[in-house]
């Protein structure tokens, strides 16, 4: 429990001091973010790991929702998390953004909001359930390369 305090309390400094930055995000700054997101959110519709992770900074930190979980540290740990090698898939059918807030400065923009995403459980060509959930995230999204990628993610189930 003290590791997850200490988590979410150096991600909202981190948050804060990213929206306490003296410069703001220009227009052209939030819609490059907005469009970077609704491309990830693209990728993640259509099933595409690789594109999926080309919005992802090598050095993300992804905080998981759970009791205990580990944060996932670094791309090849959150490909790991997010796809791992199995004959089990996870296709998400559904992934609605709504609330969403874009924040920051400079190279930093943090963005907030809720999510739905919905699943289907599949082994091969067979589907065994789906499943769906609500979220509210909190996302650090890093200028790299001329680009906004996702630098830090936490979100909370409810």
């Amino acid at each position: 429990m003290i590791r997850i305090r200490a988590a979410i309390v150096a991600f909202a400094g981190m948050a804060l001091a990213a929206c306490a930055a003296p410069s703001h995000l220009s227009e052209a700054d939030r819609a490059a973010v907005d469009a970077a997101l609704e491309s990830y959110r693209q990728a993640w519709l259509a099933g595409d790991a690789e594109s999926v992770l080309s919005h992802v900074s090598d050095s993300i930190t992804l905080y998981v929702p759970g009791r205990g979980a580990p944060a996932k540290i670094g791309k090849a740990a959150v490909r790991a998390h997010w796809f791992p090698p199995a004959d089990t898939t996870y296709p998400i059918t559904r992934y609605e953004i709504v609330g969403q807030q874009v924040h920051g400065g400079g190279d930093i923009a943090v963005v907030e909001g809720r999510s739905t995403l919905a699943w289907d459980t599949r082994v091969g060509d067979i589907i065994l359930g789906s499943s769906a959930s609500e979220s509210e995230f909190i996302t650090v999204m890093r200028r790299e390369g001329g680009r906004w990628v996702l630098f830090r993610q936490m979100y909370v189930v409810r």
